[in-house]
């Protein structure tokens, strides 16, 4: 296969894809705006968690189990933000559910962050 016979029939494939996706949401940019957007937030602010994680931490407890323990914690969800803003950013172009909620790290501060499923559709 020559070359811009690859290239055309990998921009057809995705203006398929792309045309196919756009009925099923009246806000499909915006949908996939906002899933690029937290994706990338995600990847480059991930290490706000070990901030506030400690200091959530310390506040439910104590100080020296806020600075170990909370430290400890702010580890895995910096692990479980970076990991959901690459397959955000990856998968952008489909529209689903946030996987972390809340979906930006500086979103209600004092809630610690969970993970849901990866690829829910919205509704």
């Amino acid at each position: 296969m020559s070359r811009s016979t690859r290239i055309i029939f990998l921009s057809a494939t995705a203006a398929l894809v792309m045309s196919s996706a756009s009925p099923a949401s009246d806000d499909y940019g915006q949908d996939v705006g906002t899933k690029l957007g937290s994706g990338l937030s995600n990847l480059a602010l991930g290490w706000v968690e070990f901030p506030k994680n400690i200091i959530n931490t310390t506040n439910e407890t104590n100080v020296l189990f806020g600075l170990s323990g909370g430290f400890l914690k702010g580890g895995l969800h910096t692990l479980g933000r970076i990991a959901s803003g690459v397959v955000d950013v990856l998968t952008f172009p489909l529209p689903t559910q946030p996987i972390t909620k809340p979906g930006f790290v500086w979103e209600n501060f004092d809630v610690e962050t969970q993970y849901g499923p990866v690829f829910q559709t919205k509704d």
